[in-house]
């Protein structure tokens, strides 16, 4: 049992590995439409006319896509004042503790995330813009992230209720 559970924490890892990479390529991406937008503008004085509104939908994906990889590699922000102090034993409890409680808060919000997906694609939602991008496009990788998440949540749980 436990050398599958191990398996399972290691193609999550894999899959939040993946999504930090597409998470580097859209921030690529970012980059290279600021660039293209500075150029047109300094040189031809034209734009691209979507600079702003496609790099507002990659951050979200920069960002959503990270979470479970900056978790996997414990990168996000912990306030260690109790936890510094406690012994080595109460440290994991507290981490079981405060990963089953985010595992909750996750799960939550990955619901309400397809529920939003689900109600912008029946209402046809499009951004007000010259592209009229539907809105439940740029939306559907909330779920996604939340998802690598909150699988990984459940690895960093099993990982150190193991230890």
């Amino acid at each position: 049992m436990e050398c599958n559970m191990e398996r399972i924490c290691k193609w999550i890892d894999g899959l939040c590995t993946a999504g930090a990479f597409l998470s580097a390529v859209f921030m690529a991406l970012i980059v290279v439409l600021i660039v293209t937008e500075i150029i047109l503008r300094a040189v031809f004085n034209a734009s691209t006319l979507v600079a702003a509104e496609f790099s507002g939908y990659f951050l979200v994906v920069v960002v959503i896509l990270g979470l479970g990889y900056t978790l996997q590699h414990n990168a996000h922000i912990r306030i260690t004042l109790v936890w510094d102090r406690l012994p080595a034993r109460w440290r994991k409890i507290f981490d079981v503790i405060v990963g089953s409680t985010s595992l909750i808060i996750t799960i939550f919000a990955l619901i309400y995330s397809i529920l939003m997906v689900i109600d912008t694609y029946s209402l046809g939602m499009r951004e007000d813009s010259l592209v009229e991008t539907p809105l439940w496009l740029p939306q559907a990788v909330i779920p996604v992230g939340l998802f690598m998440l909150l699988l990984q949540l459940l690895a960093f749980i099993f990982r150190r209720l193991r230890s």
